[in-house]
């Protein structure tokens, strides 16, 4: 392998060229890389080699295989297709795509030591406005143009991705044809040269390599003038893969420059064990990463304690795809540490991280040994008239399963002295006054009717735990509590699990969320949970996780919902492609458009399965993506709740639903919507829509790249109706 490349004079002429014309700079800056290449690849390649195969050849002989290095390549690969805007049509690319030219170059040098380091180091002073977190204005005027050719290209054709596989086809099958020919070519120099003397020879050879000529170029010129009439698929793919070659490096830069920004740190600083602490911020902000940091903090100081006893941590997430994924996290971070009370049934120990309901169940097994645990109220005495003559008749239940238990709400504070009682916040049948006492009348029935059953609901069991904790039959003992409790993801926990949650915490609790991407209750308090976050609440306001276009689109429609948090409204520094939008007659026409875009993700913009998430509102749609993917792509897809399913897991395409997805993210995301989420329809309709409104904001807000929504060409208005006006650009 060569010391000697790049050469001082190679790097002095960068130097020079920096600032002159980012075009012609960011090709001089692949054109030393490439230099490099070919000199250590030495007599495996030869002039005939394509840059992309010289990086895969290299990355064999001489890469370690890590996460960052794959990383690097991953982007060397892609970032270099955009130099061929500047080799065949001597177009100009934007400073923004020359600064991560430039980031490449510093990386791959440093990663495998090139000599000139020092002054290739000297190229990265002009990514010191990255460090700003300001989103580029005059540096991405060439970007700008980019991002309005794609939207145009998309609005004019209705199935972009589906031209753009027609294209690439195309393109390997002519790539093929050329490389066919060159083999017909050296074929027959061997043969020529083994039998030079025999004429006769000589002409029947010289005749055969004729004949595949003129068919090898008469197919090729077929397959050019099909080419040509996919000009707008192949201008699509080129702007496509510019922006997104520019976001994925700025976002790789980003990750690589800090674990956490000032902002974060500050928080992580502030934060006070000695009482409880709420960590807010929209989507995106790193609410997640400042609570694991945070936990991190307190493993380290524990660690540090000689002579005193060492406390117990604990975090616990709302879904076991958040679970698994901050596990996923904590590994990256090289957090190791764990939490270990006993299980309650192996008597192992247990993890740090855990679902909130795997902590709950402990608690509840050891309250009610003999109870076997349901989910979901268990629906009994309906042919009664205990339900049939209640004021709110069947939809009893939805009054127990969304407000009485979850909020764990006492007879006095229902019925209330003077007959008002407390507020039933979103519920669809209101009630007459002094109807109440005869709901509760039957609230006792049925729990009275679960008591006498072995099997009891989750829901229940929690209401009734509380009930005997206050009542001073129950107390949980020492060994299922922690010292500190870390919740991710708390808005969407009930006051009652979090009310619990804080009776198993001697200390305090450190806590993350946001209201806005509440899906599952309305009229949500601290308060009402036994928690006091008063005076103890900071919030994030940068958005790391998506791009300009994608935090636009989704603020804007947040800005649609009744009663937003407007204090917190994130910032965003990092450009990317436009949000698409696809309307189509029926829902196999989406799923096929679908698997159309993540073709063109994987085989024209370089993204690995694993980049690629999909969701949709029901799990049989993402069943039948799963299939599709499978027939068409032969690409394996798995849901992320389920039970077996690893993040580290790569060639995996992601399948979520919008509640499963909470707390995720995603480099791309293909977002499916046909109706509004039934298992809400409980709620009074301004409770239910804005709940729908925030699943659908959670769903939108988990790309960090690319993000394009599939709806049917006609939707009802509301919550997908304003999604599509705002996309069109109506709204």
């Amino acid at each position: 392998m060569s010391k000697q490349l790049p050469t001082e004079e190679q790097v002095k002429r960068l130097q020079a060229l920096q600032g002159v014309d980012a075009g012609v700079f960011t090709l001089a800056v692949f054109s030393v890389i490439e230099a490099y290449l070919r000199d250590s690849l030495g007599g495996d390649v030869d002039q005939n080699t394509k840059f992309h195969e010289l990086v895969e050849l290299f990355q064999d002989l001489h890469g370690h295989h890590g996460y960052k290095e794959n990383k690097l390549f991953q982007n060397i690969r892609q970032n270099h297709r955009n130099t061929n805007y500047v080799r065949h049509n001597f177009g100009n690319l934007s400073a923004e795509e020359a600064n991560s030219a430039v980031y490449l170059l510093r990386e791959f040098a440093s990663i495998f030591k090139l000599p000139n380091l020092d002054k290739i180091s000297v190229l990265t002073r002009r990514l010191d406005s990255w460090n700003t977190r300001k989103s580029p204005a005059e540096t991405a005027i060439e970007l700008e143009k980019a991002n309005r050719e794609i939207e145009r290209l998309s609005k004019l054709n209705g199935n972009m991705a589906e031209k753009a596989a027609q294209f690439y086809e195309r393109q390997k099958e002519l790539e093929r044809l050329e490389s066919q020919l060159k083999a017909v070519q050296l074929d027959y120099d061997q043969q020529l040269e083994r039998g030079k003397k025999d004429k006769e020879k000589i002409d029947e050879l010289r005749q055969k390599k004729h004949l595949a000529e003129e068919e090898s170029r008469k197919a090729q010129k077929e397959l050019r003038a099909q080419l040509a009439n996919l000009s707008d698929a192949r201008d699509y793919i080129e702007n496509l893969s510019r922006m997104v070659s520019y976001t994925r490096t700025r976002y790789d830069y980003e990750q690589g420059l800090v674990r956490l920004t000032a902002e974060q740190e500050s928080i992580v600083r502030q934060v006070n064990f000695g009482r409880d602490f709420l960590v807010k911020g929209s989507a995106g902000t790193g609410k997640s990463l400042v609570l694991l940091k945070t936990l991190e903090k307190l493993l380290l100081d524990n660690e540090g304690r000689l002579f005193q006893e060492r406390e117990s941590v604990a975090l616990i997430t709302f879904s076991r795809s958040l679970e698994k994924y901050n596990r996923y996290v904590a590994r990256l971070m090289d957090i190791r540490a764990s939490y270990s009370p006993d299980d309650g049934e192996s008597g192992k120990a247990g993890d740090m991280i855990m679902t909130s309901e795997s902590f709950l169940v402990r608690i509840l097994k050891d309250a009610f040994p003999g109870a076997k645990l349901t989910y979901g109220n268990e629906k009994c005495l309906e042919d009664t008239p205990v339900i049939k003559d209640n004021p709110l008749g069947t939809e009893i239940w939805a009054e127990l399963d969304r407000f009485i238990l979850p909020g764990f709400v006492s007879r006095e504070e229902y019925c209330g002295e003077d007959r008002q009682g407390i507020k039933r916040t979103g519920m669809r049948k209101p009630l007459v006054p002094g109807a109440r006492a005869k709901v509760w009348e039957a609230v006792e029935a049925i729990f009275s009717e679960w008591e006498k059953r072995e099997a009891q609901p989750v829901p229940y069991l929690t209401y009734k735990l509380l009930r005997n904790i206050d009542g001073g039959e129950y107390s949980i003992p020492e060994s299922l509590k922690v010292d500190y409790l870390f919740v991710d993801e708390a808005q969407d926990l009930t006051a009652a699990s979090l009310r619990v949650l804080r009776l198993a915490t001697r200390k305090s609790m450190i806590l993350a969320g946001d209201n806005d991407q509440s899906v599952f209750q309305p009229g949500f308090t601290w308060s009402r949970a036994g928690i006091d976050v008063s005076g103890s609440t900071r919030a994030l306001h940068i958005n790391f996780r998506s791009t300009d276009q994608i935090n636009s689109v989704a603020e804007r429609y947040r800005a649609l919902i009744t009663g937003c948090d407007t204090d917190n409204v994130p910032q965003t520094f990092r450009m990317g492609p436009p949000v698409e939008l696809h309307e189509n007659k029926s829902q196999e026409e989406s799923f096929r458009q679908m698997a159309d875009t993540v073709r063109l993700c994987v085989k024209s913009l370089g993204y690995e399965p694993e980049n690629i998430c999909l969701i949709a509102p029901k799990k049989a749609q993402l069943e039948k993506l799963k299939n599709l993917l499978k027939d068409e792509l032969d690409l394996d897809c798995a849901p992320v709740n389920a039970q077996d399913f690893d993040f580290a897991k790569p060639r995996i395409v992601r399948l979520a639903t919008p509640q499963s997805c909470k707390g995720l993210d995603f480099p791309v995301v293909l977002f499916y919507l046909d109706h509004r989420a039934g298992f809400l329809y409980d709620f009074e309709e301004a409770v239910f829509d804005k709940m729908n409104r925030n699943m659908v904001y959670t769903a939108l807000t988990r790309s960090m790249e690319l993000l394009h929504v599939f709806m049917p060409e006609s939707v009802s208005d509301g919550p997908l109706g304003d999604l599509k006006k705002l996309l069109k650009g109506e709204l």
